[in-house]
């Protein structure tokens, strides 16, 4: 094997080798407690949710921005959002039954997701490993810094398509942190995504135009 193919196959394993060692990101949804102990009195059938032309286009950063981290295309993505979502809502009994079908729903909850990504990245100064790591632990000061944002527009519609609601939610951070083994890469996109989805359910809860009834003990 001469010189030229070796230095290719080397370049492969290279390749193969960091392919093997990327995380790829899962939105995880946890939805904080609602002020409000009742539900919207509907039964209400979730759409998938789409992305926005600007994230579909790669023209904006979409999911985790990190090392070694890996995203699922933006459809794929927003796949498993809404599929969060109808679990959160459920679970916490946002309406009387959440699902992805319903013979007959009361109403139709659909979503659109105008920003989602989280960026980290080391500082500048910290760009060499070692001596930053040792600088950091002397000062104790932070190596990394990180910031993202969640902006999701749900609607709510009649099941003959006329708008009964637009509701929207976002989030954003902006902080410099030390990795350690508590907190991940996309934990903070995750957080972000429950915050959000919590304003929009406290719009929902608190529209005047959605009847509500109190939660029960069977809840």
């Amino acid at each position: 094997m001469n010189e030229t193919m070796l230095k290719v196959l080397q370049g492969f394993l290279l390749i193969a080798t960091l392919g093997g060692c990327s995380t790829t990101y899962e939105p995880r949804l946890s939805l904080p407690p609602a002020a409000f102990n009742r539900s919207i009195d509907a039964t209400v059938e979730v759409h998938p949710f789409i992305a926005s032309d600007e994230l579909l286009s790669g023209h904006s950063t979409y999911g985790v921005v990190a090392e070694d981290y890996v995203n699922r295309p933006p459809s794929k993505l927003t796949q498993a959002l809404t599929e969060q979502v109808v679990a959160e809502l459920s679970a916490h009994h946002v309406f009387l039954k959440v699902s992805t079908y319903d013979v007959e729903p009361d109403l139709i909850l659909t979503g659109r997701v105008e920003r989602f990504f989280e960026h980290d990245r080391r500082k500048l100064w910290a760009l060499v490993p070692y001596y930053s790591d040792k600088l950091a632990s002397l000062f104790r000061v932070n190596t990394y810094r990180t910031n993202g944002e969640i902006r999701l527009t749900m609607m709510l519609l009649k099941p003959t398509g006329e708008l009964v609601g637009s509701y929207m939610g976002r989030s954003t951070f902006n902080e410099d942190y030390t990795p350690n083994s508590e907190v991940r890469p996309g934990d903070r996109l995750n957080r972000a995504l429950g915050q959000a989805l919590a304003q929009i359910r406290d719009e929902m809860l608190a529209d005047p135009a959605l009847p509500k009834t109190r939660h029960t003990e069977a809840f």
